[in-house]
């Protein structure tokens, strides 16, 4: 009884929350309510031209404004957007989006694009800017070790461009572009290292040298481990303990997974290698 009140309770509260996101939410921003918007979130802009197409709830406004620190042109758009629950649909609501993000992105990178290319000549790396991450891929392992520098580098060089402070703080590191190396906390300015290398070199200096990389993939240690073990090298867990398996492939082509306990919340590191068969993970090393 109690959990069918608890459900029609919830019912309720969600109807209500749809009503009034319908009802409070009728029509698109006005141009006036787009520039505050707009300035709230990036800065004074001028005002170029408007755009306004559609009725109900088709309805959509674009402004178009150019940032007065940068020169940046960009939009800011308002329109409906339905409420959609189980594929019914149960009102509209007014979504706000803008393309400032992408445009400032091409503005820095623009403004810092001679110092960018002589890091990536002096860390023999390339990148890829995203707006909550930037990652850089290093050419080989070598270069890798250079991944702390590399980093901080990096976002001195962006710093002295970014006037409006919207860099990424968060910089992932490869080596070609698929074992991580590290990560960068450009706020904190922290930097920590990947175990990536640890299994990798376990496994080609213990098990077969000739073994191909393929991928790292979250996991949990269940899927490795019996439960009777796991209660001793993980006391005290909530759980599964959860970390990391690396994937290998050997010389005839079949596929074996390397893990690192330390990494699944063990206190001591132990790297162990595994194959699935018919009745699951079995332990080869």
């Amino acid at each position: 009884m109690r959990t069918s009140k608890t459900i029609r309770t919830a019912a309720v509260v969600l109807m209500l929350f749809v009503i009034a996101a319908t009802v409070c939410a009728c029509d698109v921003k006005s141009k006036r309510d787009l520039i505050r918007y707009a300035e709230t979130n990036y800065g004074k802009c001028t005002f170029v031209r408007e755009e306004h197409k559609g009725s109900g709830n088709d309805m959509v406004r674009t402004v178009y404004l150019e940032d007065k620190e940068t020169g940046i042109e960009y939009t800011v758009t308002s329109r409906m957007d339905a409420i959609v629950i189980d594929g019914s649909t149960f009102g509209y609501q007014e979504y706000t989006s803008s393309d400032f993000a992408r445009r400032y992105s091409e503005y820095l990178l623009e403004e810092a694009e001679s110092d960018i290319s002589n890091l990536e000549q002096q860390f023999h790396m390339h990148f890829e800017y995203k707006t909550d991450a930037l990652e850089i891929s290093f050419n080989d392992r070598a270069s890798g070790r250079n991944a702390e520098a590399c980093a901080k580098e990096f976002d001195n060089t962006l710093s002295k461009y970014d006037v409006k402070n919207l860099r990424p703080n968060v910089y992932i590191l490869y080596v070609d572009g698929k074992v991580v190396v590290g990560y960068y906390d450009a706020k904190a300015k922290q930097f920590s290292g990947s175990n990536d290398y640890s299994v990798i070199d376990y496994v080609h200096d213990n098990y077969d040298p000739d073994a191909v990389y393929l991928d790292a993939i979250g996991a949990f240690a269940d899927q490795f481990i019996p439960y009777d073990e796991i209660d001793s090298l993980f006391p005290g867990h909530d759980g599964s303990p959860n970390g990391t398996a690396y994937y290998f492939k050997d010389k005839n082509g079949n596929i074996f997974v390397a893990i690192d306990l330390a990494d699944f919340g063990a206190e001591k590191s132990e790297i162990r290698i595994y194959r699935d068969t018919s009745s699951g993970m079995e332990r080869i090393a």
